[in-house]
């Protein structure tokens, strides 16, 4: 090895060691070293996946040093660290002047990040998945209960109004109760339909379903709400977007009237100052809370979906917040993000 070969062998951030054909080492750099503790003159250990394979009889058990070897491999090395150490694996050969192997170079890289990043991706696209299968199953719920047991109850409606002409006056009343009865079903049952999916939302996009909702929650509960909705008319928001905006602000709308106590709330919607995206910003005049006791010891749900979908958003939640101070959401919406989730969808 000549001493520029050798200067780069010691400067590889990737490990590379040579071993004999006893898998003993006879060179090793140090990213080598350093990622597994290994030491010139001992004995490489097999992988997990080695380890546990079933061989043949004659068999070289090393995948990488037996006959139609993979060029590229992953598993699990032991190192003298006392860990298992998730790697790739690739070999090249030093034949000697017969072609007879006695030397395999056996080079190291640790995918540690790489599965991170992986199973981050993965879990990131199952609390999709999972939130886009629950909204189409309020979809569902919702048709159903406008086309079915709506249109049902109507369908009742009108029978108890026929069926009223024939009854003699002494009755009347329980007709009047019924209908009464009748009447306060179909509107929770309407309620409901809305609450599942807003039929706005579908039919006349963000704003539109978003006051609507304030009016809703007006309805409901002593609260006055003030919404700023300031995006720009050219934002093209994707429909599945549009959902978890919508969604975060029925949440945080929901917590304020139940929990915050507050008489009044504030929603602004505008874009950030570089263009890169939108805010969103919902004040109350609560009672507030302390985020880090909520955080650890809350079994509530409400602040996990939030952050579940601002994650799912690529956005950023942030929460400030005080006992007797009131609470301020902020949400950050980036653009970019927005439409490859959007592109993703479609």
């Amino acid at each position: 090895m000549t001493i520029l070969e050798h200067a780069l062998f010691q400067a590889l951030s990737d490990g590379v060691l040579i071993m004999d054909r006893n898998r003993i080492i006879q060179e090793i750099n140090p990213a080598a070293t350093r990622m597994t503790g290994w030491k010139t003159g001992q004995k490489v250990p097999y992988c997990l996946f080695c380890q546990h394979r079933e061989v043949v009889h004659g068999e070289e058990r090393c995948l990488l040093m037996g006959k139609n070897a993979p060029s590229y491999f992953e598993s699990e090395m032991p190192t003298l660290h006392g860990e298992n150490i998730p790697v790739s694996f690739s070999t090249t050969y030093l034949p000697t002047e017969d072609e007879t192997i006695e030397h395999t170079v056996l080079m190291l890289r640790d995918i540690s990040q790489k599965k991170q990043e992986e199973e981050m991706r993965m879990a990131k696209l199952l609390a999709r998945q999972t939130i886009e299968a629950q909204e189409a199953e309020r979809k569902r719920l919702a048709q159903e209960l406008h086309d079915g047991i709506g249109q049902s109850l109507y369908s009742i409606s009108m029978a108890l109004g026929l069926l009223r002409q024939t009854v003699p006056e002494s009755d009347a009343q329980l007709f009047t109760i019924a209908s009464s009865t009748l009447a306060d079903t179909m509107k929770e049952v309407k309620q409901l339909s809305v609450a599942l999916r807003p039929p706005a939302l579908d039919i006349l996009g963000l704003k539109a379903a978003l006051v609507s909702l304030i009016r809703q929650v007006e309805q409901h509960f002593s609260l006055k709400i003030t919404i700023c909705y300031n995006l720009p008319s050219s934002l093209r928001i994707p429909s599945s977007i549009e959902l978890h905006i919508y969604r975060i602000v029925q949440e945080a709308l929901s917590n304020a009237a139940k929990h915050a106590k507050s008489p009044v709330v504030f929603i602004s919607l505008c874009s950030l100052s570089d263009h890169s995206g939108f805010h969103i910003i919902i004040r109350d005049k609560g009672k507030g809370f302390d985020p880090i006791h909520v955080h650890r010891h809350s079994t509530g749900l409400g602040l996990k979906h939030l952050a579940e979908r601002t994650e799912l958003l690529e956005g950023s939640m942030h929460i400030d917040s005080a006992p007797g101070c009131g609470t301020v959401l902020r949400f950050v919406i980036p653009f970019a993000s927005m439409e490859e989730t959007g592109s993703e969808k479609n």
